[in-house]
């Protein structure tokens, strides 16, 4: 009797998007789409925003005179979320294998705390901006809400530090970036600590300089992202 004759019913189907090298690709461009929305939404924000300890008059003022590029920071946030998702979905499937897994684990959970927290000051800021609409928007709900941002940005240094330094020490071991990172990673990590430590004292003003610190640990996070990010792509293109 003559074997059953392969369908177009029966035949697996090999799905574009869930091959691996087309996963590294959308992920790499996930990461870099994601550095670059996240640089100009800081340039941006540190070019208008008043300081963290700035009185209602000064935040309205900005709120007013900035009002369309706060809204497009604000819009940005659905393109960075969908652009960090690729990245995070693609990096734990590529370092999520022997002795990289654990720390694998380790940042994909950061990266999963960032969607918890960012979403929030991003909230923050445009209840903001939907007080300061008014005729006379009340100065106790503005500072209030101001502080409330400015604290949940420190929050979130928590989160960056886990995903930087899970994803670098997994990353370190899957040879996907140098090895420098297996100290740099950890470093970037420590330093954003430092802002979520210090984030009574950064909310409200004061203790600058470990504000620049965690900034210090930012820019390791980003650096991270984009070796990661390359990585994969270079491996999409050997395969």
């Amino acid at each position: 009797m003559a074997a059953p004759m392969a369908t177009p019913l029966n035949k697996p189907v090999e799905r574009w998007w869930i091959r691996p090298v087309l996963g590294n690709r959308l992920g790499a461009i996930g990461g870099l789409a994601f550095v670059i929305i996240v640089v100009a939404q800081n340039v941006a924000r540190f070019a208008i925003a008043p300081a963290n300890g700035a009185g209602a008059a000064e935040i309205v003022d900005s709120l007013t005179k900035y009002r369309a590029l706060y809204e497009a920071m604000g819009a940005s946030l659905a393109a960075s979320g969908v652009a960090l998702a690729l990245f995070l979905a693609a990096a734990w499937h590529r370092l999520a294998v022997d002795k990289a897994r654990p720390w694998a684990q380790m940042g994909f959970l950061g990266g999963t705390g960032i969607f918890a927290v960012f979403p929030l000051m991003i909230a923050s800021q445009f209840a903001l901006l939907a007080i300061s609409h008014g005729a006379s928007p009340d100065s106790s709900a503005v500072t209030a809400l101001w502080a409330l941002h400015n604290g949940i940005f420190t929050v979130l240094d928590l989160s960056i530090a886990i995903a930087t330094v899970g994803f670098s020490l997994a990353a370190v071991r899957a040879k996907l970036v140098p090895a420098a990172f297996d100290w740099l990673g950890p470093l970037a990590g420590l330093f954003l600590i430092v802002g979520t430590a210090a984030g009574t004292q950064i909310t409200a003003g004061d203790a600058q300089p470990l504000m620049g610190v965690a900034g210090l640990g930012f820019i390791g996070w980003l650096a991270l992202l984009v070796c990661c990010s390359i990585g994969m792509w270079r491996e999409g293109d050997a395969g």
